[in-house]
């Protein structure tokens, strides 16, 4: 009896596996998406290398002049689309809006929210569509923007006062008491009078820990296979405490709103305005007091990047 020869298999099989990887490898290439042009890539750090500067937007704009207005690049394993003309923002923006209408995930959202069931990072759907028409018809509407007009008109004249009792020769950080100001109005529009003032001093000095904790990319933002990591740099834990002291602040803040023999819609703040429409049973969902405090904890943080920045 004869036997084969033994290399005569193994390059009978390396030629096997060399055909299929062949065959495979055309399968893919015509279902892969091309994409678009770019900047070359280092092994798993993509094109980080090139944004660290103090200035990326000129960054990108130097690349969008190499690669066009429509530009690919590779933020550690997240694949971006970098989109710098009128022309294609309009086709991102409007007229493909629902095909690109979700929000990437953050690690800072993830954690720190309760469920991200605000307007701003609830992901798109009947839900999200629900929050927006409570924001416009609601919460942003021009009666509700008016009836907050006697609150605008003492936080100014407290401010008034406060500068006109000054000595003449003493001096102060105007765009400090400007800040005051426009805070303490969207404070006592959301919370009203029921809220103390110790009570908003204290939950805008979380406010303030938060968006500095929220600031920039996290490690798993980047790479979301290591979001172990979030735990070894302490930065999902300190999260975690930040949403837990601010959640116990919003909840004294809902209970000090919550009405047991009746509503004085004339007067309603921010809370009141959601409480109600939580009582209601009228939503299309089920308005927990989580996202309430979701709605609550996103609207002051906006508000207060607004006002600083």
């Amino acid at each position: 009896m004869s036997s084969q020869n033994p290399s005569n298999e193994t390059l009978f099989i390396s030629v096997l596996i060399l055909f299929i990887l062949v065959i495979f490898w055309k399968m893919i290439s015509k279902i892969v998406v091309k994409s678009p042009p770019g900047p070359w890539k280092l092994p798993m750090i993509g094109n980080l290398h090139q944004l660290v500067s103090t200035l990326p937007h000129r960054t990108l704009r130097d690349l969008a002049k190499q690669h066009g207005p429509i530009m690919h690049l590779k933020m550690g394993q997240l694949e971006t689309i970098i989109i710098s003309s009128a022309k294609g923002a309009q086709e991102v923006l409007k007229t493909h809006e629902l095909s690109l209408s979700q929000r990437p995930q953050v690690l800072a959202v993830e954690v720190m929210s309760y469920g991200q069931s605000s307007v701003v990072f609830a992901p798109y759907g009947d839900f999200w569509r629900e929050l927006r028409k409570i924001s416009v018809c609601e919460l942003l509407s021009a009666k509700r923007v008016q009836s907050f007009r006697s609150i605008r008109e003492e936080e100014v004249w407290s401010l008034l006062e406060s500068v006109s009792n000054m000595s003449p020769s003493s001096s102060f950080n105007f765009s400090e008491k400007i800040f005051a100001l426009t805070y303490g109005i969207v404070s006592r529009a959301a919370f009203g009078k029921r809220c103390s003032d110790q009570v908003q001093k204290e939950f805008t000095s979380l406010v303030e820990e938060a968006i500095k904790l929220a600031a920039g990319f996290d490690v798993p933002d980047l790479f979301p296979s290591l979001k172990f990591l979030g735990y070894l740099t302490g930065s999902i834990p300190a999260m975690r405490n930040m949403r837990d002291k601010l959640g116990i602040i919003l909840d004294g803040i809902i209970n000090d709103h919550i009405v047991v023999d009746g509503h004085d819609y004339d007067n309603e703040d921010f809370v009141d305005v959601l409480l109600r429409l939580q009582q209601s049973n009228k939503l299309g969902f089920d308005f927990t007091t989580s996202k309430i405090k979701d709605v609550i904890m996103v609207r002051q943080c906006r508000c207060y990047f607004i006002v600083t920045h």
